[in-house]
């Protein structure tokens, strides 16, 4: 049995959003309560520290059960002001770049490659387009039945046809989300080729913050957090602090590797994605890193069932170990029924408060006394070893049933 955790370095990297440190700390804040009433536990929360130099924040906790306690330095990556541009583009020219993504991912193969893969991220790239494509045959069939027999008037259901496919992209963020996830694709079609030289730059700079994290690291576990589009920078960053550092990693305290949520294959299966494959090799194989990646049916947004490595046709590896949870055994019933139709409330659940205890619980992965490869191993174990009152027996992590990565188990029952 592995000793409890009583200091653990976070470093998170969030997805495509823009918020400012200090936001996601009001967010982490917010959800710190839920974390404390499942647990029964306490936790103290310091101000963020925001470096606008190296464009990081950390805070620190200070977790407390009765008879255990975790110090944790929270650190995140923050690139939102780069694609903060992406959001005061016009309308008219958020579609126009929203339709060439479109086209850069349909003739590169990457949609077929969707479709093999998970067949629902899939239709969740599609939504947008469809969306408006139903809006636009819609208005032009009705305009074209009324204007039946005028001159010009095929022309003109045309353009009304237009007209109504860009309206989808005027209307607010919820429940859509369709400008939203224009902007996305925008977004994903330059990373896959290249094309935001500052962001390039910007993953340089946390490569090296992220070796000096590790040099002087006090901390029993330094856990490497990649959500959402975060997943494809965290390992980009990683295998960038490894080729500035060749003993990242081997030393110290260990680094271990959390994709949640993650969009890894949505810029892999790109076939000029060749950075990234190259990155995710560097990680799969690398001895001293651990990488885990959970992934959730009910959130479309992330490639369910999938493996980040041999779906990159790479060679297997025995990493990461990939983990199915179940967003609704995290909340209460009438929570989870209140949300599940939000997709996106849904995929942001990997980054949030439970409300019930269960083996994920991103609070107890980030501050909690246990170890994130015996959290993953014994799932029942990182429940049951907490009493009622909040108190942590390590002897009982081990006592339940082993537990590992899906396409192990799937091989074992085929």
């Amino acid at each position: 049995m592995q000793q409890p955790v009583k200091k653990r370095d976070v470093i998170f990297v969030c997805g495509y959003e823009i918020s400012r440190p200090e936001g996601h700390h009001r967010r982490f804040a917010k959800e710190l309560p839920l974390f404390e009433a499942a647990w029964n536990v306490k936790a103290d929360l310091s101000p963020p520290s925001v470096d606008e130099r190296n464009y990081t924040a950390i805070w620190k906790l200070k977790t407390k059960g009765p008879n255990w306690q975790v110090d944790t330095d929270y650190r995140m990556f923050w690139w939102g002001d780069i694609i903060a541009a992406d959001f005061e583009m016009s309308n008219l020219r958020r579609f126009y770049v929203g339709w060439l993504a479109f086209l850069d991912f349909v003739l590169s193969g990457a949609l077929f490659a969707y479709f093999r893969t998970n067949w629902r991220y899939a239709l969740f790239f599609l939504y947008p387009y469809v969306l408006m494509l139903i809006a636009g045959f819609g208005g032009f069939y009705i305009s074209r039945r009324l204007l039946g027999g005028l001159p010009l008037g095929d022309l003109i259901a045309v353009l009304i046809g237009l007209a109504c496919a860009f309206v989808m992209v005027t209307l607010p963020p919820r429940p859509l989300y369709v400008g939203y996830l224009l902007n996305d694709w925008y977004f994903a079609s330059d990373l896959v080729h290249r094309r935001r030289v500052h962001l390039d730059q910007r993953l340089d700079g946390f490569a090296r913050e992220l070796v000096q994290v590790a040099r002087q690291s006090t901390a029993d576990e330094i856990l490497i957090v990649g959500h959402s589009l975060g997943a494809v920078q965290a390992i980009d960053v990683v295998a960038r602090a490894k080729r500035l550092d060749p003993t990242f990693g081997t030393k110290g305290a260990p680094v271990r590797i959390m994709t949640i949520g993650s969009s890894l294959l949505k810029i892999g299966l790109h076939p000029k994605a060749a950075e990234l494959k190259a990155a995710v090799a560097t990680v799969a194989n690398d001895p001293d890193i651990y990488w885990v990646e959970f992934q959730a049916m009910t959130d479309i947004v992330n490639f369910y069932k999938s493996d980040p490595v041999t779906d990159l046709n790479l060679p297997a590896a025995e990493k990461p170990v990939v983990q199915i949870v179940r967003i609704k055994h995290m909340l209460r019933p009438e929570t989870y029924k209140g949300m599940k139709t939000d997709f996106f409330r849904v995929h942001r659940q990997f980054v949030m408060g439970n409300e019930q205890r269960y083996f994920y619980d991103y609070y107890m992965m980030c501050c909690g006394p246990l170890s994130l490869p015996l959290r993953v191993t014994y799932h029942s174990g990182a429940v049951e070893s907490f009493a009622p009152d909040g108190s942590f027996n390590p002897a009982l992590v081990e006592s339940g049933q082993r537990t590992g990565s899906f396409f192990e188990h799937k091989s074992k029952a085929s």
